[in-house]
């Protein structure tokens, strides 16, 4: 049974992430959808979450790579959420 979630976020980082949605060919709610299973399948964070001195740099490439390797792991779950 799906469920709907409501939460704030700031109107910046929302307009920035529909636009990256967008290009990745996603909704936000599929990335939240993908967060969502990633944290339950990790029991936490799927990703690490530290204090650093430094602001991370991460490249385009990098990013894209990334989201490429999650899409692939979350595969299935996007198959069973179309049904």
């Amino acid at each position: 049974m799906d469920t709907n979630m409501t939460f704030r976020i700031d109107s910046e980082v929302k307009a920035q992430m529909s636009a990256i949605c967008n290009q990745l060919g996603m909704t936000t709610s599929t990335a939240f959808n993908i967060f969502a299973n990633a944290f339950v399948r990790a029991k936490g964070m799927p990703f690490a979450v530290t204090i650093t001195d430094e602001p991370a740099k991460i490249s385009r490439e990098k990013m894209l790579a990334d989201t490429d390797r999650l899409l692939a792991e979350f595969a299935s779950d996007y198959k069973r959420m179309a049904e």
